[in-house]
């Protein structure tokens, strides 16, 4: 049910129809005995409060002690806090976990059957109860549980990319902001469901404003406009603001953070200069950091983009990014704060690829104990598919954290379906071979404390929240992958389906196979599924696009000529191949051994160059790009399947969006094969192309 004007997405806790798990969940979960300890506790009982009587049909009896009359109950506590916990469990296992670990287990306690919920703090609870919750919603029994989990990723972040006091959400196709910085400190309903939504997902850290903290001025813009963005969130004024928000966010368990300006010490604090190496700029940080935490005393810390898309940055004083990085990590250092510094660095060479991995891996060691060098998944830019990043495993002596991207800036935007679980996967369990084989990517950023994963928001003022419904799936699959990277796409698709759309086993295979199948799509009909990217047209320079094809405009991403396509990233090229490991970087460096989707990436090869199976280049581009539409038709026909199964509103939204799904892909497909035969000369060989006048 709506929550307001607005959805449920995957907390809907419909009532469970199956008689035998209902007569069970309430025998186990009709009482319950939960603690009221700190303000998450509180929300424990909410969450239970609502869910429960969802899932039952009617609330839950809560109590302060044991209930003696039931026939069972629930205890949720810390371990030493109620004797049906310190007397079934094993306390001192649950203290050693993780702080957001949690233990749930079925047990018998003075003759009664009960299900336990402990953890060594305040959030795991919340985590252990939004656990408990999900299992009951996706019908899963609860009579024999013994469930310990710990989060692989210490830290577990969702950026925003939201322009205060502008209301706009760059990379936003959900609508505007949900965060009203005009009427904050006020509060608003939504801001505590988007905590709950968050938090049902174990994310435990929100960056609530852009990381283009202060939009370069442009020709003709009006300059006070220009300048209203996030870095005004550090004024002494606008901290009340971030407040406001913090305590919604800390009953969750989730700390917030802000993007900040690198040259915050000029913009807020009227300084000439943001030197890194400069006295008074550091003892600027210093205060502004103490003003920050005697507003919000748990606030997590900033993110910073540097150098990077007309930001300010150390190069501007000729210092590196570690100096850059580090000032501002000493000022939150006393505090229990980070930086979050992102290696998102381009410009100054003529492979973007390359860039990265020359700006940071010579720096390895140099940064502060609290700083995170943001990584995103590929040297590029959030493609569909491109390579995984070199920076990964290269920099042992640094805390790293990967950026994934879950709104879909280029895979289709709020129209196009398209789920970026497996994309994720197979990002965390690539092998870095950064200690002999068996490296994988999430191993690493599970090694330590300080790094983690950041995900860009999704998230708008749209009733839905995404703007797409399957695109919850995304939201909801981030939260449950960066948790615990093991967990297949399969299984993180299915529990937001039977969340979102029930348990008819119709529905839950048929949008599990439209899920499954979208990523493929939409690689194909954008990029021709064989390492080309960045074929799409860039906009204005007020309002970048990213949306439509255009593959003229960035020749210097595809490589197109006459003579072939793709670009020379071996050692004859810009050897971005040789910042792999072997034998990984032999693997790319070989057109024979390099994986096929990836080839174009790494070479420049003739039109009519003959793959493994004979078919030549140019083919298998014309191959991919039809194989993309048809598959998109194939979705849209599956949906259709739908009608009358699930509720008319959110059937309709989803297939109309699928028909404009189809139109867009027959254009970037008709865009993009015209392009490559106006270079090639070379027909297709089933006579698609040329397209007939």
């Amino acid at each position: 049910m709506p929550i307001d004007s607005y959805d449920s997405c995957w907390l809907r806790y419909e009532p469970v129809d199956d008689e035998e798990l209902l007569s069970s969940y309430r025998d186990r979960c009709e009482h319950v005995y939960a603690s009221d300890s700190a303000p998450e506790l509180g929300v424990v009982r909410e969450e239970l409060n609502r869910g429960l009587e969802g899932l039952l049909g009617r609330a839950p009896h809560l109590w302060n002690h044991p209930p003696r009359s039931a026939d069972g109950f629930l205890a949720i506590g810390l371990p030493d806090e109620m004797r049906p916990i310190s007397e079934t469990v094993d306390t001192d296992a649950v203290r050693s976990l993780d702080e957001d670990g949690y233990r749930i287990r079925s047990v018998t306690w003075e003759g009664v059957d009960c299900t336990v919920i402990t953890a060594p703090t305040d959030s795991g609870l919340v985590y252990g109860t939004f656990h408990l919750l999900r299992l009951m919603s996706t019908g899963q029994p609860i009579d024999d549980l013994d469930i310990v989990e710990e989060p692989a990723n210490a830290n577990r972040l969702i950026n925003h990319w939201d322009n205060p006091f502008r209301g706009k959400v760059e990379r936003g196709y959900a609508g505007p902001s949900i965060f009203d910085w005009e009427r904050l400190p006020d509060l608003r309903q939504r801001y505590f469901d988007y905590a709950r939504l968050l938090a049902s997902v174990g994310i435990n850290g929100v960056v609530v404003n852009n990381v283009n903290t202060k939009i370069p001025s442009r020709e003709g813009a009006n300059e006070a406009v220009s300048r209203r963005a996030g870095w005004q969130l550090l004024e002494s004024d606008n901290l009340e603001k971030v407040e406001a928000l913090a305590s919604v966010f800390r009953r969750y368990g989730i700390k917030t953070y802000l993007s900040v300006n690198f040259a915050s010490p000029m913009l807020v604090g009227d300084l000439e200069t943001a030197d890194p190496l400069d006295a008074d700029v550091e003892a600027w940080w210093e205060r502004k950091v103490d003003e920050v935490y005697e507003t919000v005393p748990d606030f997590g810390g900033f993110v910073v983009k540097a150098d990077s898309e007309g930001q300010t940055g150390p190069y501007d004083y000729d210092r590196d990014h570690a100096e850059g990085a580090n000032v501002i990590a000493r000022a939150l250092e006393p505090h229990g704060g980070r930086v979050w510094w992102r290696a998102f660095v381009y410009g100054s060479h003529e492979d973007r690829a390359v860039q990265a991995y020359n700006t940071f891996e010579p720096l390895d060691g140099e940064f502060h104990d609290n700083v995170t060098v943001q990584i995103k998944n590929g040297p590029i830019d959030f493609q569909p598919r491109e390579p995984i990043s070199t920076l990964f495993g290269a920099m042992p002596e640094t805390d790293l954290g990967c950026e994934l991207q879950i709104t879909q800036e280029y895979t289709g935007q709020n129209v196009h379906a398209c789920y970026h679980v497996p994309q994720w996967k197979e990002v965390l369990e690539f092998d870095t071979y950064a200690d002999g084989e068996g490296t994988p990517v999430k191993d690493l950023l599970a090694d330590r404390e300080g790094q983690g994963i950041a995900g860009v928001g999704v998230v708008g003022d749209d009733p839905n929240w995404t703007g797409h419904y399957l695109a919850q799936a995304n939201l909801y699959g981030y939260g449950r992958l960066i948790w615990d990277p093991d967990l297949t796409s399969e299984e993180i698709s299915e529990e937001w389906i039977r969340q979102t759309f029930g348990g008819d086993s119709t529905v839950v295979e048929t949008v599990n196979e439209i899920l499954m199948n979208s990523w493929d799509a939409s690689i194909d009909y954008h990029t021709g599924s064989i390492g080309l990217m960045h074929m799409m047209y860039n906009g204005s320079a007020a309002l970048e696009n990213h949306y439509d094809p255009s593959p003229e405009e960035w020749p210097e991403y595809h490589g197109a000529s006459e003579d072939g396509i793709g670009l020379d990233r071996t050692s004859s090229g810009s050897d971005y191949t040789g910042q792999y490991r072997e034998p990984l970087a032999s693997r790319y460096e070989d057109p024979e051994t390099c994986p096929e989707e990836l080839l174009l990436f790494f070479h420049h090869l003739p039109w009519e160059h003959e793959l493994a199976d004979g078919t030549t280049v140019v083919q298998r581009l014309y191959d991919n790009f039809f194989a993309g539409v048809e598959a998109v038709k194939e979705l849209r026909a599956q949906w259709h399947t739908l009608e009358g199964e699930i509720d008319d509103r959110r059937y309709r939204h989803v297939a109309d969006r699928f028909d404009e799904h189809v139109l867009q892909a027959e254009r970037w497909r008709d865009t993009i094969v015209s392009f490559f035969y106006d270079y090639s000369g070379v027909p297709d060989e089933d006579g698609r192309v040329p397209l007939e006048a």
